[in-house]
């Protein structure tokens, strides 16, 4: 089979160059450790120089103040992703191991979502007035203006490369900024696509867009925390990491939005239709191989209905189809790299330790190459467990049984640091709505439904983060709000 040959340079300025050190670094395919290709490994002085070029064109061009141009550049960006959409959806297999069966939810969904943002840029209210006012004898108009920050410094996980990486450049973009994105160094390749598309596609400036890759994540993250050119993070990755840049974004008093990750609890009430609920749950837990944030990996199960769940999870689980993630019939594919493999064997031992039942999977899987872990299924685990407080980010659901009204229930749900996502499943609409308006979390889904749009605001309480990300309301996070006032006019 002929490999592709994959950009995998930094994008500074408007073009490819290496790292000024030369050096690079091989891209793992987690699905059998080949190499899918090699990146640039940049170090300090090239995050210093992506931030030099997003400065000038922040302070030195009207990106920030054309809102018809950047439209024109945004729809111009979301064509040439259409033109090559197969192709991010192979590389994001090829790098992050995502199945193909959820890699349209990945990347051809996002690139649909644009059109809100897109919008946007152009329908904001950017300036609004608010008439006449009397204060010391001076009667004044005032009018409220909504401007960009200016440098935006984002940093990307690597389960979801193509997802986080165009919301951060888009929506950073739309409300013109300049951006310097950072990607995890797992999954590097598919920002330097992006930036390929935007170097021949498009009409975006020089400087507007900025990317970088760098094997280890505290060089380049630390030297672009610590930059004061900067003026905003907007970071998704894990509360350890999150809380360091929003230490050294103090330094300066820089802006920051958090999306922090997720112990996602799913409120199964005894009216529950348990064929449905437990489906969707296996099916939203082992999406992407559980490693995502917001994903339900804390089943909470009324005494009522607990044995019936269970017995209907592990024939699901058991059968659940696992391996190879470019074939679309499996559900479940590779872990990122053996070191979180380990983490997520050393979660489930101690949790078996703990008291913790296999019911199926429970054990990394036997395959000669690739990081593989199977769908894993718990049960009575304590709600106070580390399984059942820690973000596993692998294929891992923990079933909590409680007894008792929903009270109870929505007690056991709030026992966790985190406050991302939530779920409640019941037959009874109203009372579903009830348990979800007292779960706090960013968002809560009710039965068959999932909260993510682009006009729908998604943000994290607790540790799972600060600010929103998508909707208005996230579109407001990457601006800043100036009042001016002027004498009123007779």
């Amino acid at each position: 089979m002929t490999r592709i040959e994959y950009e995998g340079r930094l994008f500074i300025d408007g073009a490819f160059r290496e790292a000024r050190s030369g050096r690079r670094y091989d891209v793992i395919n987690p699905a059998d450790e080949t190499a899918v290709a090699s990146a640039a490994d940049a170090g300090a002085e090239d995050v210093y120089d992506a931030v030099t070029a997003a400065r000038r064109a922040a302070d030195e061009t009207t990106w920030g103040t054309d809102h018809k141009f950047r439209r024109h550049c945004l729809e111009q960006l979301q064509a040439a992703l259409r033109n090559d959409v197969e192709e991010f959806q192979k590389l994001v297999t090829a790098e992050a191991g995502v199945a193909s069966s959820v890699i349209v939810t990945h990347v051809d969904r996002m690139i649909d979502g644009m059109d809100f943002w897109n919008d946007l840029t152009t329908s904001f209210m950017w300036e609004e007035d608010l008439g006449p006012y009397e204060l010391l004898g001076m009667q004044s108009d005032r009018r409220i203006r909504y401007e960009p920050y200016g440098v935006v410094g984002a940093v990307t996980p690597w389960n979801a490369p193509f997802m986080t990486a165009i919301w951060k450049v888009s929506h950073a973009m739309a409300t013109g900024n300049t951006v310097v994105l950072k990607s995890a160094p797992d999954t590097p390749l598919t920002a330097a696509k992006m930036a390929q598309v935007i170097s021949e596609s498009t009409d975006i400036p020089a400087g507007v867009v900025n990317m970088i890759s760098s094997q280890d994540k505290a060089i380049a993250g630390d030297a672009l925390t610590g930059d004061p050119r900067v003026d905003m993070f907007h970071f998704t990755g894990s509360p350890g990491v999150g809380q360091r840049i929003m230490e050294r974004a103090a330094n300066g008093i820089r802006h920051v939005v958090l999306e922090l990750g997720g112990k996602s609890a799913n409120v199964l009430l005894p009216d529950a239709d348990l064929d449905m609920a437990s489906a969707l749950g296996v099916g939203m837990c082992m999406s992407s191989s559980g490693q995502g944030c917001a994903l339900p990996t804390r089943m909470i199960v009324h005494a009522d209905i607990y044995d019936a769940v269970l017995q209907r999870l592990e024939s699901m689980v058991s059968y659940l189809p696992w391996g190879d993630p470019t074939d679309p019939t499996n559900v479940v594919g590779p872990i990122i790299r053996a070191e979180q493999l380990e983490r997520i064997v050393g979660l489930v031992d101690r949790a078996q330790d703990a008291g913790a039942r296999v019911l199926c999977g429970g054990k990394r899987a036997d395959r000669d190459k690739g990081f593989w872990y199977e769908p894993t299924v718990l049960a009575d685990v304590d709600e106070n467990a580390e399984i059942a407080q820690s973000e596993v980010f692998g294929p891992v659901l923990s079933v909590i049984r409680y007894d008792g009204d929903d009270n109870e229930a929505v007690r056991v749900a709030n026992n966790t640091r985190y406050g991302l996502s939530a779920y409640v499943q019941s037959r009874d609409e109203e009372r579903a709505w009830r348990v979800a308006n007292r779960l706090r979390a960013g968002t809560v889904n009710i039965n068959n439904s999932f909260y993510l749009s682009p006009d729908a605001p998604f943000s994290g309480w607790g540790i799972s983060g600060v600010g929103s990300e998508h909707g208005l309301a996230g579109f407001r996070d990457y601006l800043r709000i100036k009042t001016v006032a002027s004498p009123t006019k007779a």
